[in-house]
């Protein structure tokens, strides 16, 4: 082990797991773990973090809650985080602030789905790992049905806070979402949204003025300010924010090379670090932690590295911003009263032999090929007003709204309409065709989008045949349908805790259909 820096709470120390993995370790000081209010706060702490699961989370992967010195075990995310890469390299250009915050509003669906709010998003807390995104520090996460009250000071930082944060009103994952907003201007200009001479004058700010977006470029604003908004109820979900968002096309290296420099040299230090010489200052261990390897995990995001012999101390920001940030998720929470809530039940998948990202030359059904077909929608996409009665939703739901008309690479090609009723469900339906140019016709476009890009980015898709389009993806877990119709992308999501997953799917699947023969007709 490698000790990478010490706080108030405890030590964390870079780790070699049994299997070959690198985890972060955070040990509790021994003051602490004599206190039997800190321990209570430590074991829901945990419990609260082993329900975050994803892609774009750093998992919990093994803690010992009794031990005499508490420990907690965090798959170690190599990878600067946002507010060192700003403070190094400067504001991200704008498809890295798009990748950025499809990430991010991913990884707020993991949490939300495990019936958490996170309710510490910001710069630090953000990882740029070299494939992608990480959110880490579930420490003041807390179960949406049970909430919590501050036992002392604010935990949260305060350019990030959300208003109902400011004004110490219930908190939903509406919050997690503002503090998304204020992340991404920061990532855009390099400063907050909500500026101010002191602490009291940003909280001020935040509750009462508008942010300041005119650094933000034009494409990113409309979806940052809707995540801006001051009534949580007016910000988008996550899975709206992320169909607002659009589709964000993978690449080998999706940063700019800075932040890449940035990783390769904290690669270099990790190497050093489990492979060069120990240094003998470094302290042991009152214990040894013994890291079982849990049966399923996220694969490693380099080659594990064999076993140091002893440990070694090495100081490095690098490590220090990586690991800390891992595992200092639990910390925070023990300066709430709370526990964690349950989490929800995936669906259960049923995936076709066919996987995604496996983009084919002909549609689907079909035997021409995709440079063959002639464009099927050459009209403009439905409005919101046009969907009201024609798209097929439950009883009880009011006229649709939109935010996204016009939106897209010419206008009328995207819009985006949801449906909510008086329990708080709602159904979103968004088109976005795609007309032949540059040598391609538009189903070779749409295809390419539909294959290449969203679906495939994401594992946690599912081929299904549902008669919506020629092809369609259901997202695991949730009722997300994503389908292709020739030139036609569609997607369709509803969010209820009402619904059972059955039920859910088959809203969605119903409305669909229904989208599609709307487009039709136009």
């Amino acid at each position: 082990m490698a000790e990478l820096g010490q706080g108030a709470v405890g030590r964390v120390l870079l780790a070699v797991a049994p299997d070959g993995r690198l985890v972060a370790v955070k040990q509790v000081h021994p003051a602490l773990a004599e206190d039997a209010g800190f321990r209570v706060r430590f074991r829901h702490a945990v419990a609260a973090s082993r329900k975050v699961s994803g892609a774009y989370t750093a998992a919990v992967l093994d803690a010992d809650t009794e031990a005499e010195a508490p420990w907690l075990a965090s798959v170690f995310v190599p990878g600067p985080s946002l507010s060192q890469v700003l403070a190094v390299a400067g504001p991200l250009p704008e498809e890295a602030v798009r990748l950025l915050a499809e990430g991010l509003a991913q990884a707020l669906v993991d949490v939300h789905r495990a019936g958490l709010v996170h309710g510490n998003l910001k710069p630090s807390n953000v990882l740029l790992a070299e494939d992608g995104v990480r959110v880490i520090d579930f420490g003041i996460a807390r179960a949406a049905e049970a909430p919590t009250k501050l036992t002392g000071a604010v935990v949260s930082s305060p350019p990030f806070m959300a208003p109902e944060q400011v004004q110490d009103l219930p908190r939903t994952g509406a919050a997690d979402v503002f503090s998304l907003g204020s992340t991404l201007v920061m990532a855009c200009t390099g400063r907050p949204p909500f500026a101010g001479t002191s602490v009291p004058g940003v909280l001020y700010n935040i509750a009462h003025r508008a942010p300041n977006l005119d650094a933000v470029p034009q494409a990113l604003r409309s979806f940052i300010e809707w995540c801006l908004a001051k009534d949580p109820a007016q910000r988008p979900s996550p899975l709206e924010l992320l169909t607002a968002i659009g589709t964000v096309a993978p690449a080998p290296r999706p940063w700019p090379e800075a932040v890449h420099r940035l990783a390769a040299e904290q690669q270099a230090e990790i190497n050093q670090l489990v492979g060069g010489p120990i240094a003998s200052s470094a302290p042991t261990l009152a214990a040894p932690v013994r890291i079982p390897a849990p049966p399923v995990v996220p694969p490693p995001p380099f080659p594990p590295a064999p076993p140091a012999t002893a440990p070694r101390r090495k100081h490095t920001w690098w490590l220090a911003g990586a690991a800390v940030a891992a595992t200092a998720a639990v910390l925070t929470f023990l300066f709430l009263d709370g526990s964690g809530g349950d989490p929800s039940n995936p669906l259960p998948g049923k995936p076709d032999a066919q996987e995604p990202g496996n983009s084919a030359t002909v549609p689907a059904p079909g035997t021409t090929p995709l440079s063959k077909v002639p464009d099927k929608y050459t009209q403009r996409v439905p409005t919101c007003k046009e969907a009201t009665g024609k798209v097929e939703v439950p009883a009880g739901y009011g006229k649709p709204s939109g935010n996204l008309e016009a939106v897209g690479e010419t206008p009328k090609q995207s819009n985006q309409c949801f449906w909510s009723n008086q329990n708080g469900d709602r159904i979103v339906v968004s088109w976005d065709h795609h007309l032949s140019q540059g040598g391609k016709t538009g189903a070779e476009l749409a295809d390419e989008r539909f294959e290449s890009g969203y679906a495939s980015a994401h594992g946690s898709y599912e081929r299904t045949a549902v008669g919506v389009g020629e092809e369609a993806f259901w997202q695991r877990g949730i009722a997300n349908l994503y389908a292709r119709d020739v030139n036609m992308r569609l997607n369709v999501i509803v969010e209820s805790q009402r619904y059972s997953p059955g039920e859910a799917r088959d809203i969605a699947q119903t409305a669909g259909k229904s989208a599609l023969k709307l487009a039709e007709s136009q």
